[in-house]
C-alpha cells in the first residue's frame, strides 16, 4: 500500500482554515491533521459538520485530529471526554495527543506513572469511541526519546495507541535511522519536517534536510504502514504555495516508488 500524504494545517497558523485546505488540495495531498486550536476552534458538532464538508468537497480525508490533550497534566481529566468527542464529530479516527512533560531520562518516576495511566485511560475510552491515538514523539516529553518512545507504547500494549513518530532535530542522523527501524512498527503516523543542519531552528526543505530522508521512510514502507505521512512545518525561504508543492514532491518521489 502506498503511503498517503498529508498537510498539518498548524503549517499555516495565519490562515484560514478553509484556506489551508484550497491549497492542499491544489497541491494534491491526500488529507490533512487538523490544527486543534484555532482550526477545530469549539469542536461542536456544528463545526466539526462544516470543517467536514469543506474536507470532503476538496477530495481530502482528515487523517487526524491534532488535539492537545496532555497525559500527565493537570488538564487531562477535563479535557480528556471532549476531545474525544470532537475526534468522534470529525471524519477521522485518530486523535493526536502528548506524553506528559519531562524528558526520558530526566523524568520522575511519579510522572511516568501518571502520564501511564492517563493514557491507559484515554485507551480504553477511546475504544468506546472507536477512535485510534498517536502519541506525539517530540522534545520535552518522555518519548523524546528512543527508549522513552519504545517503552511508553509497550507498557500500553494496546493496538488502539501507536506513536506519531517524527525526526527529531536535536539528534544526529545516525541515530534517526536507528529510531526509524525501531519504532515504525510501533507508529501510526508520521510528522515531517526538517532543517540543514541538526539542531538549527530555521525550517528547510525536505528535499534539503540534513538526514537521509529515505531512509527514514524506509522501515515504513517495508513495515506495510498504512497511516499517513503528514508534512509538518514548511521553510518561509518561499511563499507557502511553493514550499508545500516542494514538500509533497519530495515525499511522494519516495513513497511512490519505495527506496
Amino acid at each position: 500500500m502506498t503511503i498517503r500524504v498529508g498537510l498539518c494545517t498548524i503549517s499555516a497558523k495565519g490562515r484560514s482554515l478553509e484556506e489551508v485546505l484550497d491549497l492542499a488540495a491544489e497541491a494534491g495531498y491526500d488529507g490533512v491533521e487538523l490544527w486543534g486550536r484555532d482550526h477545530v476552534g469549539d469542536g461542536s458538532e456544528a463545526t466539526c459538520e462544516r470543517i467536514n464538508e469543506a474536507t470532503s468537497a476538496r477530495g481530502l480525508e482528515i487523517a487526524s485530529h491534532g488535539s492537545y490533550l496532555r497525559c500527565g497534566s493537570d488538564d487531562f481529566a477535563a479535557d480528556l471526554e471532549h476531545e474525544l468527542a470532537v475526534t468522534d464529530r470529525l471524519d477521522t479516527d485518530i486523535i493526536r495527543v502528548w506524553a506528559g512533560s519531562q524528558e526520558y531520562g530526566d523524568h520522575d518516576e511519579d510522572h511516568w506513572n501518571r502520564v501511564v495511566a492517563d493514557l491507559e485511560q484515554l485507551t480504553e475510552r477511546a475504544a468506546d469511541y472507536d477512535v485510534q491515538i498517536t502519541v506525539e514523539k517530540h522534545n520535552n516529553t518522555v518519548t523524546h526519546t528512543r527508549e522513552g518512545a519504545r517503552r511508553l507504547i509497550e507498557t500500553i500494549d494496546d493496538e488502539r495507541c501507536c506513536l506519531n513518530y517524527q525526526p527529531g532535530f536535536s539528534i544526529p542522523a545516525a541515530e534517526l535511522e536507528r529510531e526509524a527501524q525501531e519504532l515504525a512498527p510501533l507508529s501510526n503516523q508520521l510528522h515531517l519536517q526538517t532543517t540543514r543542519e541538526r539542531t538549527e531552528r530555521a525550517r528547510a526543505p525536505l528535499a534539503e534536510a540534513y538526514y537521509d530522508l529515505e531512509a527514514i521512510l524506509e522501515p515504513f514502507l517495508e513495515g506495510g504502514f498504512d497511516g499517513f505521512a503528514n508534512v509538518e512545518f514548511v521553510t518561509d525561504e518561499r511563499p507557502y504555495r511553493e514550499a508545500i508543492e516542494a514538500d509533497l514532491e519530495t515525499v511522494r518521489s519516495i513513497v511512490s516508488t519505495g527506496r
